[in-house]
């Protein structure tokens, strides 16, 4: 039995293995294409001991890599220019042989010239970026030209001047609205050329101001050509020519003492003879020293003289010093140079105050009216009394000639005293035409006039040659266009314009022409209204600003245009 399950066990065996040698031939192929598939595998795809897997360090080494790369390539950007073509191939061989790490395989290659391009496409790249800046650049250049040109044609057109503002109330018609005019039709016509026509009488009966006219050649403002600061002054070689009459150009500017306002009563107003600065002297006590400039007039320095009573104040001819005088017994001399003050006392024996006194041009003598016709010289330097002058009225103002040689003493009378300095003597008296009480005199820079003026509103001009000689000279020209006592009258530095002021009324001041002796019919205006009861007039010296002083303690600055200097 076990035999015969031997048998039959052998029996399908041996039919299997006669059909795996049957199928010997067909699996011997499929071995022979699989060895094939993997020995092609095995060329593509790297062994494990071909593998490996990157470090930290690694990374690291291969994104500096990187950065370096992208730093030279934005170098080299840098550098490129339309004409740098050569240079940039020759870099960029040099940058393909160096150390660089290159892509391995072409997929890398592929990706690395998709993203920064080839040599050839690099350097054309940035060539033609170069060439559109240039483009740019030259359009740019083109356009401001053109631009410009046109900005010139435009400027060089005339351009049709108007009137800067007109008054809508000039058109209104009075007889037009009048009602108890009958409005018909013919009225209504006329009403409407009633504007025009009174224009035009006016300007046949009056005639078109300079300042009106549209067409007249616009002149640069004087105001620019003055040195805005307080430092010397510099004199212009550019004559002005003569002083034009009837009309006189003035700008009202801002007041002079417009950051103090605390002197009072405006006693004196001096500028200073080489510096752009004005001083202020008040009834209060209160010295102002400003800056000059008619903008801003910033107050430099402020002198305190409490309890001094302070009547007048003068500067030195040479700007140095300040005299302050008052009634009292003593007065000041302010170095302004130093700053220092000194209170000198008047000579005991002597029963006289410095309360109205003038310095010669000179500076070598100090004049000072004293009680009973008497008047006292004293030495510019030392302030010694030298000598007393005696009147036989009251003197009431006093003046130098500009070569300090003679002293003009007006009196409460209507006699004028000339002491001479050089003989110690008085030389000549002389009686001031149609006055009865004398109050103020002027003499005139250049030495050819002298002005007066009197309590009963007049104002004398004389040559000064006549009143050195003659006791009735005749006046080449009587001003009496005020009616009250004048207190003040002064020459500018030209001697071409005087300036007569009373205290007693407000507004009461007058610009004369000196040669033509006529009043400048536009001063004061009506934006000088402001000014009060005027007590001081100053110059400055050369003549382009004008000072005017006040009761209500302002001080009203004005710049004459017809002179171009401080």
């Amino acid at each position: 039995a076990k035999f015969e399950l031997n048998a039959k066990s052998a029996e399908p065996s041996e039919s299997s293995g006669n059909e795996e040698e049957d199928a010997e031939p067909e699996d011997g192929i499929k071995q022979e294409i699989e060895s094939d598939d993997a020995a092609r595998d095995a060329e593509s795809t790297p062994s494990d001991e071909e593998k490996h897997v990157p470090t930290a360090v690694e990374k690291g080494k291969i994104k500096e890599a990187d950065s370096s790369d992208e730093a030279e390539e934005k170098e080299m950007k840098k550098l490129v220019t339309v004409g740098q073509e050569a240079d940039l191939a020759k870099a960029f061989n040099e940058l393909e042989e160096s150390d660089i790490q290159k892509p391995k395989t072409a997929k890398e290659r592929k990706l690395m010239s998709i993203v920064f391009g080839g040599k050839s496409e690099f350097v054309s790249q940035l060539t033609a970026q170069a060439t559109d800046r240039k483009l740019k650049r030259k359009r740019k250049q083109e356009q401001l030209f053109a631009e410009a040109q046109s900005s010139d044609e435009e400027d060089t057109k005339p351009v049709e001047r108007t009137a800067a503002w007109q008054d809508s109330d000039d058109e209104n018609d009075d007889d037009v609205n009048d009602p108890q005019v009958k409005r018909n039709k013919y009225v209504r016509e006329q009403g409407k050329l009633t504007y025009e026509r009174r224009r035009k009488k006016f300007e046949q009966i009056v005639g078109n101001p300079k300042w009106a006219d549209l067409d007249r050649v616009q002149e640069p403002d004087s105001d620019d050509e003055i040195l805005q600061t307080v430092g010397h002054v510099v004199k212009s070689q550019k004559s002005a020519g003569d002083l034009p009459k009837e009309m006189i150009e003035l700008k009202v500017l801002r007041r002079l003492n417009r950051e103090t306002k605390k002197e009072g009563p405006i006693l004196s107003i001096c500028f200073h003879p080489t510096s752009m600065v004005a001083m202020i002297a008040g009834k209060a006590g209160l010295v102002s020293i400003v800056a000059v400039d008619g903008v801003r007039n910033e107050k430099l320095h402020t002198i305190g003289l409490p309890k001094f009573n302070l009547v007048c104040a003068q500067l030195t001819p040479d700007g140095n010093e300040a005299i302050f005088g008052s009634q009292r017994r003593f007065y000041h001399v302010y170095n302004l140079i130093s700053g220092q003050s000194n209170t000198l006392p008047i000579p005991y024996q002597e029963n006289w105050s410095m309360r109205n006194f003038r310095i010669s041009p000179s500076g070598q003598y100090l004049a000072s009216i004293g009680l009973c016709g008497e008047v006292h010289l004293l030495s510019g330097k030392t302030k010694e009394l030298l000598r007393t002058i005696q009147l036989r009225y009251t003197c009431t103002a006093l003046a130098f000639t500009p070569d300090s040689r003679y002293l003009f003493c007006h009196t409460c009378d209507s006699e004028v005293y000339v002491y001479s300095l050089e003989k110690q003597c008085i030389v000549n008296v002389f009686y001031d035409d149609g006055c009865v009480n004398g109050s103020s005199i002027a003499l005139c820079p250049n030495g050819q006039y002298v002005a007066t003026g009197n309590a009963q509103g007049i104002a004398n001009i004389y040559q000064l040659e006549a009143t050195l000689q003659q006791k009735t000279p005749v006046p080449l020209k009587t001003i009496s266009n005020l009616t009250t006592s004048i207190g003040s009258v002064t020459f500018n530095a030209t001697s071409e314009l005087l300036a007569i002021a009373s205290p007693v009324v407000k507004n009461a001041v007058r610009l004369v022409h000196v040669r033509s002796g006529t009043v400048f019919r536009n001063f004061p205006t009506q934006n000088s209204n402001m000014m009060g009861c005027v007590t001081t007039v100053a110059f400055s010296p050369s003549g382009g600003y004008l000072a005017i002083g006040d009761q209500n303690g302002f001080v009203s600055l004005f710049r004459v245009k017809h002179y171009q200097n401080y």
